[in-house]
């Protein structure tokens, strides 16, 4: 078996022979020489040595010992003048690795080089519980344990279930211990006892293999294409790389190739995926379609300690064509090259951006590059002031193939400063003064361009005043209001000012206190105002939590620099709320809110997330006021909600659905179901997708994924629909509450 060569020799040779007190011994062959610094015990019941005819016999519960190795059987006996080791009944041998052999009856040379081992069974390495079982073993060359009608499986059996779940049956089996691959002649696979699958010649590696290379089991699915069927075949490069090439054949259209490589370098990591094939999806006839996503992060040392740089791009051939195939939801693909360090008191990022559109009716032309965006901030200490100094600068360009062009360079510096009274009233002034540059290049011959200057300060002072009441059983609650009061003058937001990255204005309880509730420097501010808010919290240790704010903002002037839709146009700005609760972590809510002083809501949030046991279930409500800076023209309202429940320790069942309340449709609903044993892992999904695009109508589709446990695959028990898989749903998912992030801001912020 795979352990007698390295695990026998050094504890039946060495420790018979030290009970036999004889003076020379034969070495092991190949580097299996006996260690005699490890200590060598031998205990059984009785230990008999006959000096005529040199045999030594223990017997009677026989432990042997040597260094971590260990040997246990009812019976063993040396024979010094044939060198030959024969064990009789309960044969079991660990090793430190943790791989175990059992066995009836072994009869082997000194050496364990050559010999023959009845009623063999084997638990190959200490994290798998992969066994081997024969009728008989013999070790070939000190190097291959050869089986005869030889039993693999990784899977549990017990006296009520004697039959594993699948195993593999061969006439003959090697396991090559150097090479570390398992070899089999004339192999059954077998599910549930039943032969589905014979091969006249099968190898796979050991479960003490973390990476080889080699056929993974493939992947059926269905979708528009049809049927599709992924055939993955990985790649061990050496020990830093390794590459997937995963042909995917579908029934209707077409055939691809999707290779994924992935790289360590001792700087940092790389990893590309990329797909291509011909196919006439787009009904204009047979044509090469394909995608590219690649990510890389290095440490860039030599121009910088603790700089780094490095990649995000995405590109695709068409924009149906990740929908279609189901390689990924997104509709916009942005493509990053940076390099960026932080450090205690400041950091850089220069930045280069840029945007696939993937929507239907968004002109290309319209979308900006982004190269480059660079933010560079230091801060200082202010010893005879007080408080910090803050000195940053930020210069945004961006290219377009049709409009206009524009450069922002931005200069400036802040302070802020902090002080507690002995009444508890905590103080906080601040002062910021920027000066902005802007320089807008029009398509030739329209004779557009343009550059603007503009002075942009501010001052402001900030009080909050934490009241805190504490109760005998251990609760404390905090009441905190909060004022603040900026002066800033008016008139920065002029015609000839660019705005490029300020047009969404997401106004909330998280951004109430922002000296701008811009979301960007291209927007100003103007005039003086207030912000007010109150915030609850409530602290104790039986497990029950919950916090809440509430606030608006007090202009003393009707500014227009904010859109109608946003909640900050006008004197008074729409009220901002949000709340949220949770207890032991089995019941998580959140609700966000803005509504206006008569009581119109524009903007309702509520999340909330469930674990009872085996059960969890999340849910989720979403409603949107129709605005200017959102791609829709009409209101948004939706709910998305997931339920997963753990029916045994092996089945899981889950499904979801988001629902379009204000259009009276589905999104999408689906379902899985997934056994995870220690053996194997199959997850079967099924899906509908209701929206439609161009060339990507609604469709039902599924997958299955199959993993034997030890056989090609990862050894983890964790399927594809693990309680984390959904993470965030109901807030990712939930299209009409992101378009918030810089590429819908850049790309909504068109040629004006």
């Amino acid at each position: 078996m795979a352990v007698f060569r390295n695990l026998c020799a050094g504890i039946l040779a060495a420790s018979l022979m030290a009970v036999a007190a004889l003076p020379t011994a034969a070495p092991a062959q190949d580097g299996g020489a006996i260690e005699r610094d490890l200590p060598v015990a031998l205990v059984a019941d009785s230990i008999e040595y006959d000096n005529n005819t040199g045999i030594v016999v223990a017997s009677g519960n026989v432990e042997v010992y040597y260094g971590e190795r260990t040997l246990t059987a009812e019976r063993i006996v040396y024979n010094s003048r044939t060198e030959r080791i024969s064990a009789q009944g309960n044969i079991v041998l660990r090793d430190p690795e943790g791989s175990t052999v059992f066995a009836d009856v072994a009869d082997l040379d000194v050496d364990l080089v050559d010999g023959l081992i009845e009623g063999a069974r084997s638990v190959i390495g200490r994290n798998t519980t992969a066994k081997l079982a024969a009728v008989e073993a013999q070790r070939v060359e000190d190097r291959y344990n050869a089986l005869s009608k030889a039993v693999y499986s990784p899977c549990e059996v017990c006296a009520e279930n004697p039959t594993p779940l699948w195993r593999i049956r061969a006439r003959r089996v090697i396991h090559d211990e150097e090479a570390k691959i398992v070899h089999y002649e004339d192999a059954y696979f077998d599910v549930f006892g039943v032969p589905v699958l014979y091969l006249p010649y099968f190898q796979h590696p050991d479960p003490s293999i973390d990476r080889a290379s080699g056929f993974l089991i493939p992947t059926p699915s269905s979708g528009n294409f049809g049927f599709g069927l992924r055939i993955p075949y990985y790649v061990v490069i050496d020990e830093q790389s390794d590459i997937t090439f995963q042909p995917f054949f579908t029934t209707e259209d077409g055939s691809f190739m999707d290779v994924v490589y992935r790289r360590a370098f001792r700087s940092g990591n790389l990893t590309f995926r990329g797909s291509g094939g011909g196919s006439g999806f787009l009904g204009e006839g047979v044509k090469f379609e394909g995608h590219v996503d690649t990510q890389g992060l290095f440490s860039f040392n030599d121009l910088d300690q603790g700089a780094q740089w490095g990649w995000d791009i995405k590109f695709a051939s068409d924009d149906d064509y990740l929908r279609f195939f189901e390689i990924s939801n997104e509709d916009r693909l942005v493509s990053e090259l940076f390099l960026r360090n932080y450090w205690e008191d400041g950091f850089y990022e220069i930045t280069g951006i840029y945007f696939q559109s993937l929507r239907d009716e968004e002109p290309a032309g319209d979308i900006p590059r982004v190269l480059p965006d660079v933010t560079l901030r230091r801060e200082f200490q202010l010893p005879t002031v007080g408080g910090e100094l803050g000195l940053f600068a930020d210069t945004q360009t961006l290219f377009r193939n049709e409009g206009t062009d524009t450069t922002r360079i931005s200069l400036g510096a802040d302070w802020e400063r902090e002080w507690i009274t002995p009444q508890g009233l905590a103080l906080r002034g601040f002062a910021e003064l920027r000066g902005d540059l802007f320089l807008s290049f029009s398509d030739a011959g329209s004779g557009q361009d343009d550059t603007a200057l503009r002075l942009a300060p501010l001052a402001g002072v900030e009080a909050r005043y934490p009241l805190i009441w504490e109760q005998e059983s251990g609760s404390a609650h905090i009441i905190e209001p909060v004022v603040q009061f900026i002066a800033a003058p008016f008139g920065g937001n002029g015609d000839d000012i660019p705005n490029e990255d300020s047009q969404q204005t997401e106004f909330d309880e998280l951004n109430l206190f922002d000296t701008s509730h811009f979301s960007g420097l291209d927007g100003f501010e103007e005039g003086p105002r207030f912000n007010l808010g109150m915030r609850y919290e409530r602290l104790s240790a039986d497990g029950l939590r919950f916090d809440a704010t509430v606030g608006r903002s007090v202009s003393f002037t009707d500014s227009d620099e904010f859109l109608e839709g946003t909640g900050l146009e006008g004197e008074l700005s729409d009220w901002v709320t949000s709340w949220s609760a949770g207890y032991k972590g089995f019941v998580n809510l959140r609700h966000r809110m803005r509504f206006s002083g008569g009581g119109d809501i524009s903007r309702n949030e509520v999340f909330g997330d469930f674990s009872f046991g085996p059960a969890f279930f999340r849910a989720g409500y979403v409603f949107l006021e129709e605005s200017p800076f959102v791609t829709a023209s009409t209101d948004r309202e939706e709910v998305t909600a997931l339920a997963s429940v753990q029916v045994t320790p092996e089945w899981r069942v889950a499904s979801y659905m988001q629902r379009d309340l204000e259009e009276r449709e589905f999104v999408e609903i689906g379902g899985t179901v997934s056994f995870a044993n220690e053996c194997c892992a199959i997850d079967l999904f099924i899906r509908r997708r209701f929206t439609e695009s161009e060339n990507t109508p609604a469709s039902t589709s599924f997958g299955l994924q199959l993993r034997l446990l030890t056989l090609g695959t990862s050894n983890q028990r964790e399927g594809l629909f693990a309680p984390n898989t959904f993470a965030g749903f109901g807030d990712s998912l939930s299209r009409v509450s992101r378009d918030t992030d810089f590429q819908d801001r850049a790309l909504i912020g068109a040629d004006r």
